[in-house]
């Protein structure tokens, strides 16, 4: 299973903003995760259209984690940036077009392993990934 770009971003950011005490800006992430401002723009108003992000404007505003880092399943978060999870075509939300539709066992496989995998990343929550996690550095400074 591949996951989009975004979801990658995405988890990326919840780590970056649980790495941190105080509030972050799209600037600081960006440049922090070496990502594209529209990328995190994007993705951070998305986060907090689901929930996991509050951003405020103005001084002393910025953004943080609107849940406790334990609450935040990885998986949810995966769902919420990839709602269809369609591994195979019949599973898009678009038509598809197929020789064995509409009785195909394989599409009843796929799913369920589709939703295998999402329930696997839901045993990890962004606490547990910090945990284990370094600090994320500004990318010029990587080795």
């Amino acid at each position: 299973m591949r996951l989009s770009q975004a979801s990658d971003f995405a988890l990326r950011i919840l780590m970056a903003t649980g790495q941190c005490d105080g509030p972050q800006t799209v600037g600081g992430l960006t440049e922090r995760l070496g990502l594209a401002h529209s990328h995190v723009m994007k993705i951070v108003a998305h986060l907090a259209k689901g929930g996991y992000l509050e951003t405020t404007r103005g001084r002393g505003g910025g953004i943080r984690l609107a849940q406790d880092p334990a609450a935040i399943r990885i998986g949810d978060v995966v769902r919420l940036m990839e709602p269809d999870l369609g591994v195979v075509a019949c599973l898009k939300p678009e038509p598809a077009t197929c020789a064995f539709l509409p009785r195909c066992a394989l599409k009843g496989a796929m799913a369920r392993a589709a939703e295998a995998f999402v329930d696997s990343l839901n045993t990890q929550t962004l606490e547990t990934i910090l945990v284990g996690t370094q600090i994320a550095s500004m990318p010029e400074m990587r080795n």
